[in-house]
């Protein structure tokens, strides 16, 4: 086997270069000659590339061990002669004048900076986050507990407010408009209903810029007395909560409170693994994914028990996460992405970023994420020749998702917004639907990230609709449970967390008969262990 390369060509200025591996494999007279595109600098292991490529080719499994060997030393050429190549051309940019010295400086003292503040917020943010984790965990974590419930009962009343007061502002502007265009032509002309109309708009924008204005400073003042708080606290110092929860109206309370409602559910423990296997819990469930981040309270005063979880858990590797079905508009404006931004609304964020922070930097980084797809297409090998490219996506694509993380939800720390689309409303997708790949790459990101639970839709969908008949729901219940089985199977790999429990999550208000159906193949499946009782005479 013989390996050379040809001359690179520059894909997108000094970024990645794509060099052509010319391979002659076997010995004559019967010789295969292939032409392999790689990417240099490349992220790709030589080995996982040779299997890749015997696969496709059909190639002999003997050549595996040569054919990694040639791929490592052609790689390691051609990235070092892509170096040298970004080497010469900045000497020689500097050189012919097109960079300067102060430019170099400017770039340096500019992204030292950068690095330098950003050491100093995550340094920050250590400290924090150790200084409250020992707090939570010590006599004081009652009064710390208080103190986060009762911000989180100022900003539901306030925002409470808000909503009765716009949602009265937007019935009195309807009635307003419908008795004017009922007029247009007696005594009011077009003109007149424009006016109206520009002058409702200008009341709403105000209505909500001055709710908007108070919510944000008693946000910024609670932030500050909490981290205030936990610094006195952690230095051991008698700290008394600056609110108390009998402070809040008590009639204020029925916007807050979130009545508990029944579920049907159904628990398994089984062990998976070749080897050594794992024990994990798993649990099957019937309730709105929205009712997972709500606090279920009867009780005003006292603190919800998931508060207490949520806080003792939040800096540790004992996390819980959820996978949430959105589109691909980064926002909250519209369906369940509304519905969520709601409930976050309804409490102060004490530790992380707000939600629409958090959604402005993925906003953000999408045109890298575009870009990077751009620059690294997939590999075209020369029997592909014929088939057209595949398009690249100017947004996040079916399968891709972002994280968001939070401390003021009831059950939750991380959330996955998995991107879908219409494609899931078929009958007919399989184990390589991009949706099920991106459910293996969430399992995996939540092992890395301390996820202990994680509660993702069975049926890859929040809400039932009119095509999703017993046997659709069983088809693509049967589907998910064999995948997410594979995809468990593979965490022993994969390092981090184990993955304890896992919850599969059905739309609520399904019939008991079909749940019943998809509690009853769970365990068929995923192959529940019994204890083998033995009698003896």
């Amino acid at each position: 086997m013989v390996a050379s390369g040809t001359a690179a060509t520059v894909l997108s200025g000094p970024k990645t270069e794509v060099s052509t591996c010319t391979l002659t494999l076997g010995l004559d007279p019967n010789q295969l000659l292939l032409h392999i595109p790689i990417t240099v600098p490349t992220s790709a292991h030589a080995t996982e590339l040779a299997h890749r490529i015997i696969q496709h080719h059909n190639l002999p499994v003997f050549m595996h061990q040569e054919l990694s060997t040639k791929l490592k030393a052609f790689i390691e050429e051609k990235t070092e002669e892509y170096y040298r190549q970004q080497d010469s051309r900045a000497l020689q940019a500097f050189q012919d004048g097109t960079v300067t010295t102060s430019h170099i400086v400017s770039q340096w003292k500019s992204r030292m900076k950068q690095k330098t503040n950003s050491e100093n917020e995550n340094r920050e943010r250590d400290i924090f986050a150790a200084m409250y984790h020992s707090v939570v965990h010590s006599p004081a974590a009652t009064n710390l507990l208080s103190l986060e419930h009762s911000y989180a009962n100022a900003v539901s009343s306030i925002v409470a407010k808000k909503e009765e007061e716009v949602k009265a502002l937007a019935e009195r502007h309807t009635k307003e408009m419908e008795s004017a265009v009922s007029a247009v032509g007696s005594r009011l002309t077009d003109d007149d209903v424009n006016a109206l109309s520009a002058r409702h708009i200008d009341e709403s924008q105000f209505t909500e810029a001055r709710w908007d204005s108070k919510i944000t400073a008693l946000r910024e003042e609670q932030s500050r007395e909490f981290k205030n708080f936990v610094f006195e606290a952690h230095a051991g110092r008698e700290v008394t909560t600056p609110m108390s929860p009998k402070d809040i109206s008590i009639a204020n309370m029925d916007m807050i409170l979130v009545e508990a409602e029944p579920n049907q559910e159904e628990s398994f423990t089984i062990h998976l693994g070749a080897q050594m296997k794992q024990m994990h819990n798993l649990r099957l469930l019937s309730a709105d994914v929205l009712q997972l981040c709500k606090y279920q309270t009867h009780d005003a005063i006292d603190i919800p028990p998931q508060r207490i979880q949520t806080s003792m858990s939040l800096y540790s590797h004992n996390l819980n996460g959820v996978v949430l079905l959105v589109d691909d508009r980064i926002n909250t404006y519209t369906g369940i992405k509304r519905d969520f931004g709601r409930v976050c609304s309804r409490s102060t964020e004490l530790h992380f970023p707000g939600l629409e922070d958090q959604l402005e930097k993925v906003r953000e980084l999408v045109s890298d994420v575009v870009q990077w797809r751009r620059d690294n297409p997939p590999p075209q090998y020369e029997c592909d020749e014929d088939s057209s490219p595949v398009p690249v996506p100017q947004h996040l694509k079916a399968g891709d998702f972002y994280v968001t993380r939070h401390s003021n939800l009831a059950d939750v720390h991380l959330v996955y917004h998995m991107i879908v689309d219409d494609s899931l409303r078929s009958s007919d997708i399989n184990s390589r639907h991009p949706v099920i790949l991106g459910l293996r790459n969430v399992l995996k990101v939540a092992c890395l990230g301390d996820v202990t639970t994680l509660t993702l839709p069975l049926l890859l969908t929040h809400t039932m609709s009119e095509e999703m008949t017993m046997s659709w729901c069983q088809k693509r219940a049967e589907l998910v449970y064999k995948c997410v089985k594979g995809f468990m199977m593979e965490m022993a790999s994969w390092g981090g967390a184990e993955m304890n429990n896992m919850q599969f999550l059905v739309p609520k208000g399904i019939s008991e008969e079909l749940f019943q159906n998809l509690a009853t193949m769970l365990p068929s499946i995923f192959r529940v262990s019994n204890p083998l009782v033995i009698k003896s005479s």
